[in-house]
């Protein structure tokens, strides 16, 4: 049967919006949960995903359109419906998997479907990049393997997964029921059997009750052990606010697993440094937790731009009047504020952390030495945070070098509110952070 998909509503008052981007081509076989393209309003961006399986038989709508209006048909897929449904979709996979046997090297692996799974391209968005970097290290060590709610069906709730399990299969992309408690102690298990486990989280704020205890054992297994017991885990998911969410699905935990001994914590802010970061993090023999953002998952960047050790930083903007430090999305913000402040004549060099645990305190150092000033912005609260380590660093460090009192631009000591206009000031902003570094840099 012929189906239409229409364009949908982002928001309650949206009326019309932008295709961005089509993540497909007419004639093109897709599945349930598959990407379609790409919509974006003022506010926000959002995903359209195939509801079954079919094949796409017209794009109404082409890529770039502005100004389609809610309801309007942008696409005709043809199948789905009532045909018989993929012997995969719906079925979660049994969790005696390949962690209880030994990893088989001799398993033949097929080509994704349509393409998915691409490597080595000129620029990818943020969320391919993660993808792309999950493909390659479970092509290289058949101890990879990738396991969360729907990551095979519907490709993850990012679609981070997207193409994964037609190229490595259900043994090692592993969908789940949401049992927190329980797939996180299988994964976990599996890496003390020798198993590199990639555990998808549908939210750090809503999973981190359930995982902490986890996390707390994984991170001191090492050294409780004498170094005999490696505890290769990766967990992995969205951090921070959302447009529309509130409470513990808007919370960023940077700050509260950075205080976890034995526990790397890892904020890729970039397309081009999402993938080397997670590529490091699967690498690394003791526990790490990346941490992403919703609204970076369709940023575009240059594929595999940084590949380094966990624990780097990096200079993302030169400057010589004001150093600016921050990780994750919060980095997006600051170099939108350097960018309004150099057309003011200030030159703010920008530090992007990548880690907050392990923190790289010389890049700063080296730069405040320089700069002379230092303004540290996070996404998270500020009470006790990853600002306030850096800026008692930096007071170690260079105390003799600053101009000028360091200064910490963080998100409101509050649960995240719910209504967009208080979200706007729960949050740093471009227009706050120069605020406060033209005060700073020309005391007025």
């Amino acid at each position: 049967m012929r189906r239409e998909i229409l364009m949908p509503p982002v928001t309650p008052s949206m009326t019309d919006g932008k295709i961005s981007r089509w993540h497909v081509a007419e004639g093109q076989a897709v599945a349930a949960g598959d990407l379609l393209a790409e919509v974006e309003t003022a506010t926000a961006t959002l995903e359209i995903e195939a509801e079954n399986e079919g094949r796409v038989e017209r794009i109404l709508v082409p890529a770039g359109t502005e100004g389609v209006k809610v309801n309007t048909p942008i696409a005709v897929l043809f199948g789905g419906g009532g045909e018989t449904p993929s012997p995969r979709a719906g079925l979660h996979q049994p969790l005696a998997f390949a962690a209880f046997e030994p990893a088989r090297r001799d398993l033949p692996q097929t080509p994704g479907r349509g393409g998915a799974v691409r490597a080595n391209e000129a620029e990818v968005t943020y969320r391919e990049a993660l993808r792309d970097a999950l493909a390659a290290e479970m092509r290289e060590d058949p101890h990879v393997f990738l396991i969360g709610v729907d990551v095979a069906q519907n490709r993850g709730a990012a679609k981070v997964a997207q193409g994964l399990i037609d190229e490595f299969g259900p043994q090692r992309v592993v969908s789940v029921p949401a049992l927190d408690e329980a797939v996180f102690g299988i994964a976990v298990g599996a890496a003390y059997a020798g198993l590199k486990p990639v555990v998808e989280l549908g939210s750090w704020g809503r999973s981190l009750e359930a995982l902490w205890p986890v996390l707390t054992e994984a991170a001191q297994t090492f050294y409780l052990s004498g170094g005999r017991l490696a505890v290769p885990v990766v967990f992995r998911g969205r951090n921070g606010f959302s447009e529309g969410m509130t409470g513990e699905d808007s919370r960023c935990v940077a700050s509260a697993l950075a205080q976890i001994p034995g526990l790397k914590v890892v904020q890729p802010a970039t397309a081009g440094t999402a993938g080397g970061l997670l590529r490091a993090a699967i690498r690394d023999p003791g526990p790490v937790a990346v941490l992403e953002h919703e609204l970076l998952y369709p940023l575009r960047g240059a594929a595999d731009a940084w590949a380094g050790p966990l624990g780097a930083a990096r200079i993302a903007r030169a400057g010589n009047d004001v150093t600016l430090v921050a990780a994750g999305h919060a980095l997006a913000v600051v170099l939108e504020a350097a960018a309004a402040l150099a057309c003011d004549g200030i030159e703010a060099e920008v530090v992007d952390l990548m880690c907050v645990r392990p923190l790289d305190h010389e890049t700063v150092a080296v730069s405040v030495a320089r700069t002379g000033r230092l303004v540290t912005i996070e996404d998270g609260w500020g009470d006790l945070g990853v600002g306030a380590e850096i800026v008692a660093s930096i007071a170690a460090r260079n105390f003799g070098d600053l101009k000028s009192a360091p200064v910490r631009i963080a998100g409101a000591a509050v649960p995240m509110p719910y209504a967009a206009e208080l979200q706007a000031v729960a949050r740093p902003t471009p227009e706050a952070i120069v605020r406060s570094v033209s005060k700073l840099v020309r005391g007025s």
